[in-house]
């Protein structure tokens, strides 16, 4: 047997080691066991086979009942858990797109809350939100199925944005915000505010139409460490005012990024585009404002 430490079970699995205690307590499984120090060591399998179960499950019981099977080999029949090995399992995806379509409201919450229990806030948006509100626009696009998983998911986004914790990083991020109304690059652009609060860095987003003077005595004021510039409604000359604007009110050493924007190669831009999860988006400014990349210069606020 591999075995490993709470603190990489918890990081393989994308869960906090408190949930994998509780998960033990109530489950009974993973099943670790002890070293002589009281420390908890878990098999591998266990862990990757929950993980594998994490991924199709649409609650925690499913997915533990789920890789305790994979573990054992056995159970074809149906228990307590659900249907057997080899079954089909509705991923939260399909479930959620499947409720929006059928605008229930509620079962697109309780969709979303049953990931929540799985996978961190951010994930849960990354990997089962957005994609499914995506799926809907490939299908049915311009639909009033699509409009209504677009308002609900907006409100849900907006929602978790308020009990976001206060920022205590000392940069700022502006958002310029050029994405078109009911647009799936709107959500994730609220999805990387959401991110982004979560992680103490304060954004602020502000709309491409604003005019460059007002852009720059703003941000004269704000100080902030980066630009991000995402939407395709503004054009290119306009688009470059602003960030001229933007540059020179803060002394030329502000950092200008594209999230699903305009900018198409950046080697000719000088402008760096981001990942359009808005999760790895985050994980890339942070350590952009971390200093953590070499010739990357940015104001480390007042």
């Amino acid at each position: 047997m591999t075995a490993i430490r709470t603190t990489a079970a918890s990081e393989l699995l994308g869960v906090s080691a408190s949930t994998l205690r509780a998960w033990e307590r109530r489950y009974g499984f993973p099943t670790p066991q002890r070293t002589g120090g009281g420390h908890r060591q878990y098999d591998l399998a266990e862990i990757e086979a929950l993980r594998d179960a994490i991924a199709r499950a649409p609650d925690a019981a499913t997915a533990v009942a789920l890789a305790r099977r994979d573990v054992d080999g056995g159970g074809g029949g149906w228990d307590a858990f659900g249907p057997p090995r080899g079954r089909a399992e509705a991923s939260p995806v399909d479930r959620l797109r499947r409720g929006l379509r059928r605008f229930d409201e509620s079962e697109a919450d309780r969709v979303v809350e049953e990931s929540l229990h799985l996978r961190s806030l951010e994930r849960s948006v990354d990997e089962v939100l957005l994609p499914a509100v995506d799926a809907l626009d490939r299908d049915h696009p311009g639909s009033v199925e699509y409009a209504f998983a677009w308002r609900w998911a907006s409100r849900w986004l907006a929602a978790a944005t308020r009990t976001a914790p206060p920022a205590h990083r000392p940069q700022v991020v502006v958002l310029l915000d050029g994405t078109a109304p009911g647009a799936v690059e709107a959500l994730r652009l609220q999805a990387l505010d959401l991110a982004l609060r979560r992680a103490g860095v304060l954004p602020i987003a502000v709309g491409a139409d604003v005019q460059p003077t007002e852009l720059g005595r703003a941000l004269g004021r704000i100080d902030p460490a980066a630009l991000v510039l995402s939407g395709r409604t503004v054009p290119l000359d306009r688009l470059g005012r602003l960030v001229f604007a933007a540059q020179r009110a803060v002394g030329g050493e502000l950092a200008v990024l594209d999230f699903l924007g305009p900018m198409r190669d950046g080697r000719t831009t000088g402008v760096e585009r981001l990942d359009p999860a808005p999760l790895v988006a985050r994980s890339r400014l942070l350590q952009l404002l971390d200093g953590d990349e070499p010739g990357f210069r940015v104001r480390r606020g007042r």
